[in-house]
Formats: C-alpha cells, sequence, structure tokens
C-alpha cells in the first residue's frame, strides 16, 4: 500500500496530521490546476473549497486510483460548479499588461500560453491542463473529468490542435 493511501486512510479516521501531510503533498498540483482553469483568480478559494470538501468526504476515497487524481477530479468539481454559480464571465484585463514594459521571452511565451489556454472552452483547457500540465495520463484525465477515454481523447485532440494554431506550432 502506498504512502498516500495509508494517509488517506487515516485522514478518514480523523487523522488531522495525516490529511495535512496530504494536502502538503498535492496542493501545488490542485493549485496548478485551477490556476489554468480559471480567468478570474479565483483559483486560490477554490482550492481551499477542494481541500474543505476532501477533509469533509475523506472517507469516499476507495483508492481506486491516485489520491492525486481524486483531489483533480474534485478540484474539476468545484471548478464546475463555481463556473455555473457565477455564470459565464468576461475575460481577464490586459489594461495592466499592455500598460507595463514588455516582458522578457520566457515570460512572454508563458503569458502566450495563458492567453492561449484562457481562449480554449473549459473542457477543452481542463483536459490540456491535465495531460499536458500535470503529466495526467488520458485514462486519468477521463476519469477525473467523468467522461469516456474516447471523449475525452476528442477534446484533448481539439485542444491540442486549438493551441498549436494559437501559438503558431507546426
Amino acid at each position: 500500500m502506498d504512502q498516500d493511501a495509508v494517509l488517506a486512510r487515516n485522514a478518514a479516521a480523523g487523522d488531522v496530521a495525516a490529511f495535512t501531510a496530504l494536502v502538503r503533498a498535492h496542493e501545488a498540483a490542485v493549485r496548478r490546476f485551477l490556476g489554468r482553469l480559471t480567468r478570474d483568480g479565483a483559483d486560490d478559494d477554490l482550492a481551499q473549497e477542494v481541500f474543505l470538501r476532501a477533509w469533509r468526504s475523506a472517507g469516499a476515497y476507495r483508492g481506486d486510483g491516485s489520491y492525486r487524481g481524486w483531489l483533480l477530479r474534485i478540484a474539476w468539481t468545484e471548478f464546475l460548479g463555481s463556473t455555473r454559480a457565477a455564470g459565464r464571465r468576461a475575460a481577464r484585463d490586459q489594461s495592466a499588461y499592455e500598460a507595463g514594459q514588455p516582458p522578457q521571452r520566457d515570460a512572454e511565451a508563458a503569458l502566450d500560453l495563458a492567453r492561449a489556454l484562457a481562449a480554449l472552452g473549459e473542457r477543452e483547457r481542463a483536459a490540456a491542463s491535465l495531460c499536458f500540465g500535470e503529466g495526467c495520463s488520458h485514462s486519468e484525465a477521463a476519469e477525473i473529468m467523468g467522461l469516456p477515454l474516447g471523449t475525452l481523447k476528442s477534446i484533448l485532440a481539439r485542444a491540442r490542435t486549438a493551441l498549436a494554431s494559437r501559438l503558431e506550432i507546426g
């Protein structure tokens, strides 16, 4: 049994220290994923909601997949819920960027990627973030998003094409 499974079992029994260890181990992945999905800086609030929900339902983790995958599934569900509750939001205001100094090349590339991701639909953005950003397998991403594997692959192919077009990648 891996360390996450042992910690998860202990957390389900109410062990706060075990849950804290799980949060520390997976917090960065959850925040990265949510950061790529959100357009309005709500990733910190959503991450807190993810970990609150994970604590409240610690006994629901069955160990079928990775604990990280389970948390990312909660993150995806929380994101969808917040999007539905808030409705569609306008794209992030770029005026501060446009008024400032031109960034360094790496920062420019990161901004280009962020803009390209932001232009995708939420399912394409999530699939791309999971597979390209978080290193999830197609199967794991499909499970996290609650989609059939073939559907995930189709969404990912559309996302890859759109990103390549926006980033002018051959």
